[in-house]
């Protein structure tokens, strides 16, 4: 219980480092990512990045300052190499639902 509580606090200052505010988040994608890096063994920053790859209208805004975060966070390696990659391609097995499929690719 706290470990998720601890997570989730995380998840949510690594989503304010890259300019998203953690309430414009889709619940259900959020809840799917925090499960995921769990069992997964990612952190907070990994999981952030997943959110930030798959949601597009959230790229839009403050890309200049996410991808300064992004490139800080690679070179002080709190964000590794394989689990960047893998945020990149999207290569996750998130539940299907409203809000959890968008993709980084995916017109809207």
């Amino acid at each position: 219980m706290f470990k998720t509580l601890w997570f989730r606090i995380a998840l949510r200052f690594a989503l304010g480092e890259l300019g998203i505010a953690s309430n414009t988040v889709n619940p259900q994608l959020r809840r799917a990512v925090i499960a995921l890096g769990q069992s997964e063994g990612f952190n907070a920053r990994e999981a952030a990045l997943i959110i930030y790859f798959r949601t597009p209208a959230m790229r839009l805004l403050e890309t200049q300052r996410a991808q300064n975060t992004i490139a800080a966070w690679q070179t002080s390696q709190a964000v590794r190499q394989g689990y960047f990659g893998r945020a990149v391609r999207q290569d996750f097995a998130l539940p299907d639902g409203s809000g959890v499929r968008e993709s980084l690719f995916q017109d809207s």
